[in-house]
């Protein structure tokens, strides 16, 4: 399924669906680039969908990127049924692996923004063959909020009993942007995803072992974004837990004077150093 939804002289975009794990059938957006130049899947963060990277999308289109913005199991495209809810890690990263397959990406780079970016270094772990690299921005690998102890409790709690109780996710809007506009957006977003499942939680904590046993073994070039002024991630950290990479492997990019949702504030520079490091990839 196809659906066309917006097209200029550089790009045009799409709504289409896939089949995923467990027999799902997902949605997902793509910008496609007028001369193609560069294949990317984008996996976005745990509040968020596609639509929230769709204007870094279009300024990507015109550097040759066309951008798949996969919606998680649960969110955005994809809410309708169990929103806020995955089964297990082996299913989200099954998913990627079927989109993969789905849209014929052989050799992609991985985009993840802020918790997609730990679905995007598990899945670059899981299935390492053809990426050319990873772009993490803002990534949630080693975050500064976290759920109080009476919820973890009430989390223990629901996995003994299935897990399928959800729990508040402890970001508010203004942790994101201090851009009005883009607030506005963010608070009035009938998308945005604040409840998440214990199960899912068991299953992003699963997929932190994944990547703390693994990533000193990703053979790949990655480009880190942080942002100066982040309430979400612990940036140092995060850089620390990279730096485990093999040598050479790891560029970063501080965005001194910013908030967490750098694709909003600082849309164009994100894109022109995305482009820059992509072109420095071996094809």
């Amino acid at each position: 399924m196809v659906v066309l939804t917006g097209h200029g002289h550089a790009e045009r975009e799409e709504v289409a669906a896939y089949a995923a794990a467990d027999g799902r059938t997902l949605r997902y957006r793509v910008v496609r680039a007028h001369r193609e130049r560069h294949a990317l899947l984008y996996l976005h963060g745990i509040e968020s969908h596609g639509e929230w990277f769709l204007a870094a999308a279009h300024e990507l289109a015109r550097r040759g990127c066309t951008t798949y913005l996969v919606d998680r199991r649960g969110s955005g495209l994809n809410r309708d049924a169990a929103p806020g809810d995955a089964p297990s890690a082996k299913v989200l990263l099954d998913d990627v692996r079927r989109f993969r397959s789905h849209a014929g990406l052989a050799t992609p780079v991985l985009v993840g923004l802020s918790w997609g970016g730990k679905l995007a270094l598990a899945a670059a772990l899981d299935q390492p063959q053809g990426v050319r690299g990873l772009v993490l921005i803002t990534p949630g690998l080693v975050p500064r909020v976290d759920f109080s102890p009476l919820q973890k409790v009430g989390v223990a709690l629901s996995l003994a009993a299935g897990g399928r109780a959800r729990f508040h996710v402890p970001i508010e809007p203004r942790m994101f942007t201090r851009t009005p506009r883009f607030l506005d957006y963010i608070e009035g977003d009938p998308l945005r995803l604040q409840r998440v499942t214990a199960r899912f939680l068991l299953a992003s904590r699963r997929l932190d072992r994944l990547i703390r046993a693994r990533v000193g073994t990703l053979a790949v070039p990655v480009l880190l974004f942080l942002a100066g002024h982040d309430r979400i991630i612990d940036n140092a950290r995060t850089r620390a837990l990279l730096e485990r990479l093999p040598a050479g492997r790891l560029r970063v990019r501080v965005y001194e004077h910013a908030t967490h949702s750098i694709q909003f504030d600082d849309t164009s520079d994100l894109a022109r150093d995305v482009g820059a490091f992509l072109e420095e990839l071996p094809c």
